[in-house]
């Protein structure tokens, strides 16, 4: 018997066997499962949306499908003015009520620009069919910042029922014509 050939064949077979259960404990290594999530989305109606009030102001603008609202508003130098009912908050809904919420985004010109201090508040009053109050959301200044409010409550609209957001404004005495100050406003719904 060649010892040569012995030698030889032993390590080609320790490798052979060892690759092939390399092989199979990578493969199995590799085991992994799928779960499917398929949302199927609808396009539909707002059920809470914006409508235009009776106070609408000139200028302004409503979108498309009520999901949006730009208001071009005023503000008189030492002097409150009133919007009464320059917009409304619809709920089309015929059959629920639906809830919603005013949330702060932002304002410019920001906190800490000296341009603030030409305002001195922006007030913005949910009303029910009624014409009670439900909700202040306001926006004050103390010299160049502004007092952004906190999130109000969320209210609940009854079904088929439109309410009244009101709106006063005011600036300062000797403010500078022409300062537009842009505040946006979320109006979060729970469906």
């Amino acid at each position: 018997m060649n010892v040569k050939k012995v030698l030889s064949r032993k390590p080609l077979k320790f490798l052979s066997l060892l690759l092939t259960s390399m092989f199979i404990a990578s493969a199995s290594a590799a085991v992994y499962y799928s779960i499917t999530l398929q949302p199927a989305v609808t396009i539909s109606e707002a059920s809470i949306k914006f409508v235009s009030g009776n106070d609408w102001p000139n200028g302004s603008t409503l979108g498309t499908n009520g999901t949006f609202v730009i208001l071009a508003l005023k503000a008189y130098p030492n002097a409150t003015l009133t919007y009464d009912d320059p917009l409304n908050i619809s709920n089309t809904d015929a059959s629920n009520p639906h809830q919603f919420r005013l949330r702060h985004v932002s304002i410019t010109p920001a906190t800490g620009n000296q341009q603030v201090s030409n305002f001195t508040f922006i007030n913005f009053v949910v009303k029910n069919k009624a014409g009670a109050s439900q909700a202040s959301f306001n926006y004050t200044t103390s010299t160049d910042t502004w007092n952004t409010p906190s999130s109000t409550s969320y209210l609940e609209v009854p079904a088929s029922t439109m309410w009244i957001i009101y709106v006063e404004t005011k600036a300062a005495a000797g403010a500078t014509k022409d300062l537009v100050a842009t505040i946006k406003i979320s109006v979060d719904v729970l469906e």
